[in-house]
């Protein structure tokens, strides 16, 4: 399936410290692990996921001079797009029937969340 206008998807992005990137790796491989177990590439059966990318930098003094030195943190970006409402809402379903991953997400996004667009429809692809 290909990434449409009105597909649904997610972003987030997290800043944090060096010290803690640790802690954030483990929760994605959590995170990549449920979502190779419960969503569908192709086929009928929702959610199917379109695109999952998990992105990671140092965060720079100039984001645009890598030469500029590094402020002490990592940036993280977690993306996910759906064919539509439908997948959306059961990812969000499936992923709260696992309470443990799901408290850890809520804990994270609490201390280091940035910017979060969450089942916000696309509105340009390619």
């Amino acid at each position: 399936m290909k990434i449409k206008t009105g597909c649904i998807g997610f972003h987030v992005a997290f800043k944090v410290p060096n010290n803690d990137t640790e802690r954030m790796e483990n929760f994605l491989e959590t995170h990549e692990h449920f979502m190779r177990e419960t969503h569908h590439i192709d086929g009928d059966i929702e959610p199917i996921i379109l695109s999952y990318s998990v992105m990671k930098s140092p965060e720079y003094n100039n984001p645009l001079d890598p030469n500029s030195g590094e402020t002490g943190f990592t940036l993280y970006g977690l993306t996910e797009i759906y064919n539509g409402p439908d997948g959306a809402q059961m990812h969000m379903k499936l992923g709260q029937e696992r309470e443990a991953m799901f408290t850890e997400l809520i804990n994270l996004t609490g201390e280091y969340c940035v910017s979060g667009i969450i089942g916000a429809p696309v509105i340009k692809s390619m």
